[in-house]
């Protein structure tokens, strides 16, 4: 009886060790980087600042209308000044429920549009083990995904009413 129970703990415990490591991109990076930040010249589309034309209050809008709808994601403080945008929030991991904290930014360019790019950090430890920049990639690919016409809404009204 006792060999069943040891066989079924140990079972489980090598299910969650591979569920864990098959998570992992970068073994070099996940391991000794907690935080993870877009860039220009990513070399993954969905770790570049997102450009669309329209306002920067059309834009916050747009972001927090997604992570409101995106599970485990909680929008915290939002500030205006200098016409740019900064919105924090949180996003808590499914299995352990570490909190990461993100920050998204939102200032317009010189071409009449807005550029938004994410920044994620974790509260806890030295590695991420990669979830920094997968709630990059997951709010980036909700971003890129939503109409071009939400992004320029008339400043009077949210993109729901255009």
């Amino acid at each position: 009886m006792i060999w069943i129970v040891l066989g079924v703990v140990g079972a489980i415990f090598l299910f969650f060790v591979v569920a864990t490591v098959m998570t992992v991109d970068d073994w070099s990076r996940d391991l000794s980087t907690n935080v993870a930040e877009t860039k220009i010249k990513a070399s993954d589309p969905l770790l570049r600042p997102i450009f669309r034309k329209g306002s920067v209050t059309c834009a916050r809008w747009v972001v927090e209308k997604e992570i409101a709808e995106m599970p485990r994601w909680t929008l915290g403080d939002v500030t205006e000044g200098d016409g740019e945008a900064v919105l924090h929030a949180t996003r808590k991991t499914p299995l352990w429920g570490f909190v990461d904290d993100i920050r998204i930014t939102i200032k317009p360019t010189n071409e009449e549009g807005v550029s938004v790019d994410v920044y994620s950090k974790s509260r806890l430890g030295k590695g991420d083990l990669g979830q920094n920049p997968r709630n990059i990639k997951e709010l980036t690919r909700r971003l890129q995904e939503v109409d071009e016409a939400a992004w320029d809404c008339d400043e009077g009204g949210s993109p729901e009413e255009k």
